[in-house]
């Protein structure tokens, strides 16, 4: 999937944050979020949130469930910053359709994972690829040429290897997930929605939905039929 209505609505500079996680990873986030961009607001949501500090604003709740419900064309984000461990894009999509539609996660073939980098499942229709083979630095800045672990050329871009590869009948749904800071990645909500848009114009074919920046990703494979046995 490649918007170009959508790149333009990228906001050039982000501001405001919405952090899925107070984690570890939620918490690099809001640190380096407040200590380089200047007047950043945040809103940090986690089931336990820690204190955060600053302009941070802490809400008790599920990430997903509130993402669905407060995420629309209106809403006052610039960037989501995805920091639990599970695939926030494949799970806010299935929150949208799951009234609509029976999902069922699909064996992913091994011919697939064998045309992947370093690619490990995860539960059934899930995977995990990366370009590392080896723990990549936190504060890696993602250069576009040269890796910063190995000061090798950079393999070609995951998210572009995601899009460009073909599997059976499944569609592929790529969402980049952009760097924001060395070591904190976001992705833009018109991305996500359009999307869910694509996911409902091509609800008759297998779906494979990605998020990967230019090192790595995760993969959900699914279909999706309207509920009552009617396919959609």
């Amino acid at each position: 999937m490649n918007n170009n209505k959508d790149q333009r609505d990228h906001p050039i500079n982000p501001s405001r944050f919405w952090v899925i996680g107070a984690g570890h990873f939620g918490q690099i986030a809001v640190e380096r979020i407040i200590r380089h961009i200047a007047h950043a607001t945040i809103i940090v949501v986690d089931k336990n949130p820690a204190t955060i500090d600053g302009d941070g604003i802490a809400i008790r709740e599920d990430g997903i469930e509130w993402l669905n419900a407060m995420l629309d064309q209106d809403s006052p984000v610039d960037m989501i910053v995805p920091a639990i461990p599970v695939h926030v894009a494949a799970e806010w999509l299935k929150l949208n359709l799951k009234h609509s539609y029976d999902i069922t996660p699909v064996i992913i073939p091994d011919s697939w994972l064998s045309r992947m980098p370093h690619a490990l499942r995860g539960t059934t229709g899930q995977a995990f690829v990366s370009h590392a083979d080896f723990l990549c630095p936190d504060n890696c800045p993602e250069p576009e040429k040269i890796c910063t672990h190995t000061g090798k050329p950079r393999p070609p871009d995951m998210f572009r290897l995601l899009e460009k590869l073909e599997v059976n009948d499944a569609m592929p749904i790529v969402i980049r997930s952009h760097q924001l800071l060395p070591g904190v990645g976001g992705i833009y909500p018109t991305d996500l929605r359009s999307a869910l848009d694509t996911v409902r114009n091509n609800c008759q074919k297998t779906l494979m939905i990605a998020t990967a920046c230019r090192c790595h990703g995760v993969v959900d494979f699914m279909r999706l039929e309207m509920k009552g046995g009617k396919a959609g």
